[in-house]
């Protein structure tokens, strides 16, 4: 008799972890937990008969994405790796390190481990682009300053996993920065160097995040200030004692979506608040045609400006890494326009012709310089 309860009972635990997910995707009884997945997620597929072959296929993609507990599982599978073993759970783009750092794969590997190097004919093309646009901006009476940022690896690489830690490699920033220094009078920022030796109690770089952070942000400020104040000495950048740096904990970042981490991980993020009254404010966007693809739409132009229009203008060509600095350069001057061009780095004329600026900033993240050679290939210097 006991046998036979025990032997129901095992059915019909079964056949309810069988259909209760069925059940509760109609009528969802458990609340689906919220993650953070560094993607879009498969959307329902329409039914077309004109299209029925590949139906099933689409279907399957969008059922893997969003089968009933899913975002429980994955949850579980998280926490499961990361405490236990301190592995990511899924094989990512990205790695963790010691005391809590992490790290894109692929900068580590083309900047820190030097796999991108440039032959003969793409330095030849690097140094026709930056001739060109020296010349060009030269014509137009507008300075040009060229700020290569750096990643993570080449400014905290002590903390990557020992297997990965190696001797410093001949990378191709520092091709371009040997490149760049023999093309006459144009201005380079290296900000690596700065970098490094701006290291001590401050973190200057997020954790769980690919960025710099806030404090990170304003000593890119002050050394792109620097380096543009020998030229314009009315423009000098503020001394970090008009600022806060204060710290909040806050859930991972970009890095633990990327690494399939949705729980349990935190990092004291840095801030940088000034103790003044800001002048700059946004201003009105020229509403520039944008790339169909571009993801982040709204930040393919950003306008600032302050109320001095004796100030000089500024025209920087961005990536994700110069949105943290605006609000430190706008404050120098009567209007300054940011142009995130799909990690192009153009020159970008038609913007140049339309703004006129007297200052143009190429802001490029290192792991990004073969980028520009692409871009240029398709696109004029």
């Amino acid at each position: 008799m006991m046998k036979g309860i025990k032997e129901i009972f095992v059915s019909v635990t079964f056949m309810v972890i069988l259909i209760f997910p069925m059940v509760d995707s109609v009528f969802h009884f458990v609340p689906e937990k919220e993650i953070r997945e560094n993607r879009a997620l498969k959307l329902k597929p329409e039914l077309d008969w004109s299209d029925i072959d590949n139906f099933p296929e689409e279907f399957d993609k969008y059922y893997t994405d969003n089968f009933d507990f899913r975002n429980q599982f994955l949850l579980f599978n998280s926490r499961l790796k990361i405490q236990l073993f301190n592995v990511p759970p899924v094989n990512s783009k990205a790695i963790i390190g010691d005391d809590g750092w992490m790290y894109l794969i692929k900068n580590m590997k083309d900047v820190y481990l030097g796999k991108n190097i440039a032959d003969t004919n793409k330095l030849k093309r690097y140094s026709d682009i930056f001739n060109y646009r020296k010349k060009y901006l030269d014509s137009i009476g507008c300075a040009y300053y060229i700020v290569i940022a750096p990643v993570k690896t080449s400014v905290y690489p002590e903390d990557l996993p020992l297997s990965q830690r190696n001797l410093p490699q001949t990378s191709l920033t520092d091709q371009l920065i040997n490149l760049l220094d023999t093309i006459e009078e144009l201005n380079i920022v290296d900000l690596r160097p700065i970098f490094r030796d701006s290291k001590g109690d401050i973190r200057m770089y997020h954790k769980t995040d690919t960025h710099w952070n806030a404090y990170g942000s304003y000593v890119a400020y002050k050394a792109i200030m620097n380096v543009i104040s020998i030229d314009f000495p009315e423009l000098i950048p503020h001394s970090i004692s008009k600022y806060k740096i204060d710290s909040i904990d806050v859930k991972g970042m970009n890095l633990t979506s990327i690494l399939g981490i949705y729980h349990g991980i935190f990092e004291n993020k840095i801030t940088c608040e000034p103790t003044f009254k800001k002048k700059s404010k946004e201003g009105q966007k020229r509403n520039y045609p944008v790339y169909e693809w571009f993801r982040f739409k709204s930040e393919y132009e950003q306008v600032f400006t302050t109320e001095n229009d004796s100030l000089l203008k500024l025209m920087l060509v961005r990536d994700s890494f110069g949105k943290a600095i605006m609000p430190f350069l706008s404050e120098h001057f009567s209007e300054s326009v940011y142009i995130f061009d799909g990690w192009h780095h153009d020159l970008n004329e038609d913007i140049v012709i339309n703004e006129k600026p007297d200052i143009f900033v190429q802001l490029v993240l290192e792991s990004q310089i073969p980028y520009l050679y692409k871009s240029a290939k398709n696109h004029n210097y």
